[in-house]
């Protein structure tokens, strides 16, 4: 399916302007806007096959951009709440973390976290059982920048 797709992503740049902007009509259901070259046409066209065969953004992802892009265009981009300081890790991810010459392999589950085949419901958990002192976890596994605020003087 990958291939098909890049296959088809590659015949793009024999395509004209003219050839184009009528496969962008098809494959998008609207006229493209006048002023966009080969180049952007190629890219917006590629782009939708692709999101198409591997999925497209994450909803809270795109509503998050919806909602910045709405306010950009009505220039009222102000201060908005603050994106999450941890990112939102998929099942499968291994995190890795080096402490006092040892490697720790963390997996991240569906319900939590497993290190040393034990489950844990957060990383924070897994940082206690690795340090033996209170860690924040996100923190610990380099997810999060060191809080600044606090080390002033």
């Amino acid at each position: 399916m990958h291939r098909q797709v890049s296959a088809r992503i590659e015949d793009l740049a024999r395509l004209s302007r003219i050839q184009l902007r009528q496969l962008w009509r098809q494959e998008l259901g609207r006229a493209p806007p006048r002023t966009f070259g080969r180049d952007v046409l190629a890219l917006g066209i590629a782009y939708a096959w692709q999101e198409r065969a591997q999925g497209g953004l994450r909803a809270r992802i795109a509503k998050e951009l919806d909602r910045l892009s709405t306010q950009l265009l009505q220039d009222k981009l102000t201060p908005s709440p603050l994106p999450r300081r941890t990112p939102a890790l998929r099942t499968g991810t291994v995190l890795i973390r080096e402490w006092q010459g040892i490697t720790h392999h963390v997996t991240v589950t569906a319900d939590g976290f497993v290190w040393n085949d034990r489950p844990y419901p957060s990383l924070t958990g897994v940082a206690r059982a690795i340090t033996g002192t209170r860690w924040n976890g996100p923190r610990f596994f380099g997810l999060r920048e060191p809080d600044k605020s606090r080390r002033a003087a």
